[in-house]
């Protein structure tokens, strides 16, 4: 895999794992158009989301609906996407990952926040501009089989798109350009007239991914794209998604929730925890250097196949239950199930930021992590 330098800032704020925005002004559509379809140099920040918060409203009353408080499913993330890599964001189910992918695909509003796509805010973004966005920025869902219409051919399928986007390819070409994407994800191109149940699961999740290919994007959001299949079939999506981001120079968010399946497919990997990020770094920061306890509890689930390994290792075991995000503990949200939690995790929140016990040192521990205590921990054999 390729590897990515993370740019941190040394000032100690709730940003400093991400680059600062180079913003790019634009007076006309057309002008913004061309500032979306331009390239990115590999490497370089393509998507950079900052302090993105979504709070779904709780109200009582059916005639006079009075607001009683909020759901806050994702409260203050920031992160960068860089071109060319894999974004992993991991965390257990309720934590906000799938609100995350909502929000970058523009399907949800946001509450306040903003997410840059070379260097345009698309929170604020409407009309010919949120179309172009859209265009660069793809869906995998979740279920091989919701996510596609029972009453539509294979070939309809893929070729939606173009239909909304008929730039992208001219009609008399589009027969041609749904076979070369089934045969690229590795199907027959002559099922194009065939249905979705007429496919297996894995099949099916590929049908999902032509379809995410056909506008040619620069970003394809994966939200836990394997979830739903057999293993030796996640084998098989895994291995196709990494083949054909080399080939199509894609940058992935991989959202999921199988920790080795991750380490995988993953350049650098994101840990959230009740809608904001617990920790945050390189693959192996995250996996050998664990220094948040809650990224420390999942890797101690992970199943170990050595049998030598698993008896030395200690099984983190939290206690209670995850809190509502309608009403997040004070402080540090993880407090209430973590081990370490003192009088100062009550009262004051955590910034995500190298610990600074780790600045300025050549270490992996020294990396992003949203905790008053961090320290490395060594998680035997974890997702190995």
């Amino acid at each position: 895999m390729a590897e990515f330098n993370k740019k941190a800032d040394d000032a100690v704020d709730a940003t400093p794992n991400v680059t600062e925005v180079v913003h790019q002004d634009s007076s006309t559509t057309g002008e913004l158009e061309a500032i979306i379809d331009a390239p990115v140099d590999r490497g370089e920040p393509i998507l950079q989301v900052r302090n993105l918060v979504k709070h779904y409203p709780l109200t009582t009353g059916v005639v006079i609906k009075r607001h009683v408080g909020a759901v806050k499913a994702v409260d203050g993330i920031s992160f960068d996407l860089y071109q060319g890599e894999t974004l992993g964001i991991v965390g257990e189910s309720g934590c906000g990952k799938s609100t995350v992918a909502k929000l970058l695909m523009t399907l949800e509003q946001a509450t306040s926040g903003e997410v840059f796509f070379k260097g345009q805010d698309i929170t604020k973004l409407s009309g010919r501009a949120l179309k172009a966005v859209r265009r660069n920025i793809q869906m995998v869902f979740q279920d091989p089989y919701t996510s596609l219409n029972p009453r539509m051919t294979v070939g309809d399928i893929i070729g939606e798109p173009y239909e909304i986007h008929p730039e992208v390819a001219p009609k008399g070409d589009r027969r041609k350009k749904v076979q070369d994407l089934l045969d690229v994800v590795g199907l027959n191109p002559e099922y194009i007239h065939r249905y979705p149940h007429q496919f297996s699961g894995g099949q099916r999740q590929r049908i999902g991914i032509a379809r995410g290919l056909a506008l040619n994007p620069e970003i394809i959001i994966c939200d836990e794209p394997v979830s739903a299949l057999d293993v030796s079939v996640q084998a098989q999506v895994i291995n196709l998604m990494e083949k054909l981001q080399d080939e199509f120079n894609l940058s992935y968010i991989f959202i999921a929730h199988d920790l080795s399946i991750v380490r995988h497919i993953s350049d650098r990997v994101g840990v959230m925890y009740l809608g904001k990020m617990a920790e945050i770094g390189s693959d192996e920061e995250i996996y050998e250097y664990p220094t948040h306890p809650y990224t420390q509890a999942l890797l101690s689930a992970v199943p170990v196949p050595d049998p030598e390994a698993r008896a030395h290792r200690e099984r983190i075991i939290l206690t209670g239950d995850v809190p509502s995000p309608a009403n997040p503990p004070s402080g540090c949200r993880f407090r209430t199930r973590c081990w370490k939690a003192e009088e100062k995790c009550s009262t004051d929140v955590p910034l995500l930021a190298i610990p600074e016990r780790f600045r300025g040192h050549e270490t992996p521990a020294a990396h992003e992590s949203a905790c008053h205590f961090a320290e490395v921990k060594d998680v035997v054999g974890a997702a190995s």
